[in-house]
């Protein structure tokens, strides 16, 4: 099961103890302003961590109407050539496979999550969810490649690697506002200008995942996918969903400012993935770009 937190009890880690920078913002960062991940993810991200039933994925859906009609929609659109009408959730689990249908489940949960929060000038949430969505894919593809016993995980991984973004939009809107300002002016990578103001997403990523009680591995994710090389090590999730990262904002799979650069190489040598399948890789997520855009803007 996933270990996680009570409800009432935040994480040891939260803002006072994030690493000073220029600006004491991080000290009025309140963690009771930020949603709480739902009971039903939960048991979603368990059910992603093994082989579960297809009994054990419809008991946990079929209570969710949203969910259901959802997951049902997609079905349908992935199978018009069925001479009939999918109306039941197990037949679409059936069809879409178990892992898909607890991927698809998990992303809606978490959209819901932060539904109610507004765009601003430069940083739109339905496209950061379409590139967090691409960057999914793109990490189980390349873990896939690898051969990584729990490929499945890659997708969840990616999903949440830039959810400190969406703290930055909730809690410091107008900040947030001007590092997009400053990015468009300099050029440079989102993350530096958030440094400047002391708003790095990536702490911000890590402290919420500490405080929903997520293994480990997403607040690596999350803390280090800019820099997967940490010191004298390699991180490899972080590793997968650097090289992920930068593939999606290569192929330009949604419009988000300021977003990885650079040569892959070293990523690629220290996870032995040689760059014809690398290639491959950049090929498949090409090819099937716009059927997988448009499958998952029907969900948001």
């Amino acid at each position: 099961m996933i270990q996680r937190y009570p409800k009432d009890s935040p994480s040891k880690e939260g803002p006072n103890n994030m690493p000073p920078f220029k600006t004491p913002q991080n000290k009025v960062l309140e963690l009771e302003k930020l949603p709480t991940l739902p009971e039903i993810a939960y048991r979603l991200l368990d059910l992603l961590s093994r082989e579960p039933e297809i009994s054990e994925l419809k008991e946990i859906i079929r209570h969710d109407q949203t969910l259901t009609a959802k997951i049902l929609g997609v079905a349908n659109s992935a199978y018009t050539h069925s001479s009939r009408e999918i109306s039941t959730l197990e037949r679409a689990i059936v069809l879409l496979g178990l892992k898909e249908v607890s991927e698809i489940a998990f992303s809606i949960c978490l959209f819901s999550l932060f539904k109610p929060l507004k765009g601003i000038a430069g940083f739109e949430p339905r496209e950061f969810w379409l590139h967090s969505i691409a960057t999914g894919v793109a990490a189980q593809l390349i873990a896939q490649a690898l051969d990584v016993e729990d490929e499945e995980s890659f997708f969840t991984l990616g999903l949440v690697h830039d959810i400190g973004r969406l703290v930055l939009l909730h809690l410091f809107p107008k900040e947030f506002e001007l590092i997009l300002e400053g990015q468009q002016k300099s050029g440079r990578p989102l993350l530096e200008e958030e440094k400047e103001l002391g708003l790095a997403h990536t702490w911000m990523g890590r402290w919420l995942l500490k405080r929903w009680g997520l293994p480990e591995k997403f607040l690596e994710v999350a803390r280090f996918h800019h820099h997967p090389f940490k010191k004298e090590q390699f991180l490899f999730e972080p590793g997968i969903v650097a090289l992920a990262d930068l593939a999606v904002h290569q192929l330009k799979m949604a419009n988000l400012p300021g977003g990885q650069k650079g040569d892959p190489g070293p990523i690629l040598q220290r996870l032995g993935l040689g760059e014809d399948l690398y290639q491959a890789v950049l090929e498949h997520l090409s090819l099937n770009k716009e059927a997988l855009l448009a499958t998952w803007r029907s969900l948001l």
